[in-house]
């Protein structure tokens, strides 16, 4: 069965310390996997687009395929990565990144590889900082080498009804618009920091052919410093063709109204948050099953909501798999029921 959505961005494995400080090691994650399972909250089918190291877990790409990811569009390297990303939460859900080493070097650093006190963490991210990573390819730096391109992407997935860009260069987004949009596809997409560290004028060319731009409030604020979030939306908002929503985290979404000119906020649903790793990531590949269904970015956002609410209660992309489309459906239905 062809899928008929899409998702385009990374497989990577995180080291991931949540709020409490419970350690999940070499968890397997990445934006174009987070996505494709907040999709599948909805669609039984996605395609994912990708470029997969030799290092990521098989045993969860069997479970991503038995979930219903199509892993045709993926290619598969030779290359080992030994460093991962380190995600560390504090209680108010911030993260700090931008870290980076083999998942055994907490246990060789001498740290319990399970739970770490508050100050525990604080020497850790200290350790960390402090790390001499030249040696260590990460996957940030392999994605330099081995970019995504329109080629990878199999014949019969041209004409797919919905495509999502997970953080990716925009010559990469630029692509895929290229490939996608004339087919009719609905094309939504994460900035992450490869579209946010540019100006707005840099990347209008990739907003003025998007159907939705997905924002966090980190990458809106610094696309349009110095505003609130309303005018940043209207800013945006004034060089994208579709629709604009910025991503709130435990606060949920906030969608530009055109006509009423103001934005409309969608509150994340209330779960018990085990890991907000890939949160935003699921989110979009929800917003996408939501607008490709209905056509209206306030629902769309309520379809991502849910989605990124299934994903948060695990740890790594395929702990919320096989995904219940019933409850899902059931749990949509009723926020509605609440909004009216």
């Amino acid at each position: 069965m062809r899928p008929d959505l899409v998702t385009v961005g990374g497989l990577t494995r995180d080291n991931v310390v949540a709020a409490d400080g419970t350690v999940a090691l070499a968890q397997a994650g990445g934006n174009g996997a987070y996505s494709a399972v907040g999709a599948l909250v909805w669609r039984p089918r996605v395609g994912l687009v990708s470029q997969a190291v030799a290092t990521y877990p098989r045993e969860v790409i069997a479970r991503l395929e038995a979930g219903g990811v199509d892993l045709a569009g993926v290619i598969w390297s030779d290359v080992a990565l030994s460093s991962c990303n380190w995600f560390i939460y504090d209680a108010g859900g911030h993260r700090q990144e931008g870290l980076t080493s083999p998942p055994e070097a907490l246990a060789a650093a001498g740290y319990p590889a399970d739970r770490l006190s508050p100050a525990e963490v604080k020497a850790w991210r200290e350790h960390l900082a402090a790390r001499d990573t030249s040696a260590e390819l990460t996957y940030s730096q392999f994605r330099n080498t081995h970019g995504l391109t329109p080629a990878q992407v199999p014949t019969e997935w041209h004409g797919v009804r919905g495509v999502h860009l997970a953080p990716s260069q925009p010559d990469v987004m630029m692509g895929m618009l290229d490939l996608f949009a004339p087919g009719g596809a609905i094309v939504t997409a994460d900035p992450g920091w490869q579209l946010a560290a540019r100006t707005l004028d840099e990347i209008t060319p990739v907003l003025a052919r998007l159907d939705a731009f997905l924002p966090s409030e980190v990458e809106l604020r610094a696309l349009v410093p110095g505003s609130g979030l309303a005018e940043a939306l209207a800013a945006v908002a004034e060089r994208c063709r579709g629709a604009v929503a910025v991503k709130l985290g435990p606060e949920g979404v906030m969608v530009w109204d055109r006509v009423a000119g103001e934005g409309v906020t969608v509150p994340a649903f209330r779960v018990a948050t085990v890991d907000p790793t890939g949160a935003g990531d699921s989110f979009s590949g929800g917003f996408l099953a939501g607008l490709v269904e209905t056509g209206d970015p306030v629902q769309a956002a309520r379809f991502g909501a849910l989605s990124a609410s299934r994903v948060v209660q695990h740890f790594g992309a395929d702990g919320a798999l096989p995904v219940d489309r019933a409850s899902a459906r059931a749990a949509l239905n009723l926020e509605r029921t609440r909004c009216l």
